[in-house]
């Protein structure tokens, strides 16, 4: 059990110079049981941009999940936006936005419950039973689950659908609506590269974020290289350009579905796709659109 703060124990990053601070503020607050890092602090993986993900776990008369820690006072001072948020009982996540850029997420809980489990870097703690509960953390926030045939093949159905509603809201002079369906369908798109890359499925989490996405985007990137950019990022900003990419996305689509099907086991949605491409063809046709 750390008893005491030893600022030598932070990462060497621009980050670590306020935080040593605020920690010191904290721990001289008799109510903190115990201070902690998670995220990528934690691990061992922090650049210079990453957030600080700071726990405090407070006594359980102390803990107030409507106010900051009075300790924590120059972190409160230092931001231009807080953000609250209680995804369990007991804990609340304050979200910041600092003045020089930095983002914290300042977890603050009461000792009486468990700390997340998450890789930690314990910084201090009083409490020998509370410390027990802090060791043997690891980071399981972005293991997904295997992949499910018929999960992956209702992907792939869906994609064809909206494909077809896309033709509806050009109709109706609706592109901007167009532009936001393609959009999705580039997430889609993104997710079955993962899920034919790993095996796994990104697609399931409820909480997509920047964290949960590195890996994903990392994987993605090694095994398909530069020409992933270059079909998602595509501009989308006339007519033209939505059904052009549309057309190169939907053909990237079929090209994964196929090999998908093959890999997992599941009936390819064929007839869907023939559908698709020649009511497109149809549309196209009866409402020509110029430089298509």
């Amino acid at each position: 059990m750390t008893t005491s703060f030893d600022p030598t124990i932070l990462p060497d990053l621009p980050q670590s110079q306020r935080l040593a601070a605020l920690v010191t503020d904290l721990w001289a607050d008799p109510n903190v049981v115990a201070l902690w890092l998670g995220g990528s602090l934690a691990r061992g993986e922090g650049d210079r941009y990453s957030d600080v993900d700071l726990h405090v776990a407070l006594r359980l008369e102390a803990y107030d999940p409507d106010s900051i820690p009075e300790s924590a006072g120059r972190l409160a001072a230092a931001a231009v936006v807080r953000l609250r948020f209680s995804f369990v009982a007991g804990t609340t996540l304050w979200h910041m936005l600092l003045e020089d850029g930095e983002i914290y997420d300042l977890s603050v809980q009461s000792a009486d419950q468990e700390p997340a489990y998450e890789a930690r870097l314990v910084l201090a703690c009083r409490d020998e039973a509370f410390g027990a509960k802090l060791i043997g953390g690891e980071d399981r926030s972005v293991d997904f689950p295997p992949a499910v045939p018929r999960e992956i093949a209702r992907v792939i159905e869906f994609c064809w659908i909206n494909q077809q509603k896309h033709q509806k809201v050009l109709y109706r002079g609706l592109p901007l609506l167009a532009w936001q369906g393609e959009f999705l369908m580039r997430q889609d798109l993104i997710r079955l590269w993962y899920v034919l890359a790993t095996g796994q499925d990104c697609g399931l989490l409820h909480r997509l974020t920047i964290h949960t996405l590195t890996p994903v985007i990392r994987t993605v990137q090694a095994h398909f290289g530069s020409d992933t950019l270059q079909l998602v990022g595509r501009p989308m900003r006339t007519e033209s350009e939505i059904i052009e990419t549309g057309a190169d996305v939907r053909d990237e689509v079929a090209r994964v579905g196929r090999l998908l099907a093959e890999k997992l086991g599941f009936d390819y949605p064929a007839a869907a796709e023939a559908t698709i491409r020649r009511t497109w063809q149809d549309f196209l046709s009866e409402h020509p659109i110029d430089h298509v």
